[in-house]
């Protein structure tokens, strides 16, 4: 082969160079969550749940934190009786520990507007 067989066009080789570094260049997402169509009070939904699950409460205290809660937004009065009524109901719903967190920090940012 000689040199003239072998030079291509210098407009193709560089469409072939860019195809290669799109190739090759393709960007890698480790462990990326995108939160779409995240409104801000979820956001800060979130970030006080992260805050109640950081302080490690029980099970029970979380189903009692989310009975009183429940029954100070609610009644004007409430009972112990009233709270331990709507705690076992809680901790018989089938929840779990995170949804907890969620519905304590969302209850406390429903009652601070």
């Amino acid at each position: 082969m000689g040199m003239e067989e072998r030079k291509e066009d210098p407009e193709k080789r560089i469409n072939k160079g860019l195809e290669q570094t799109q190739t090759f260049n393709k960007p890698i997402v480790i462990e990326k969550t995108i939160l779409i169509g995240e409104t801000e009070i979820e956001a800060q939904i979130r970030e006080a749940a992260y805050y109640i699950a950081l302080k490690r409460p029980s099970f029970d205290e979380l189903c009692w934190s989310l009975a009183e809660k429940i029954q100070a937004k609610y009644n004007s009065e409430p009972s112990i009786e009233d709270v331990r009524e709507i705690a076992e109901k809680i901790y018989n719903s089938s929840k779990t520990y995170d949804e907890l967190c969620w519905l304590n920090a969302e209850i406390d940012m429903s009652t601070k507007k």
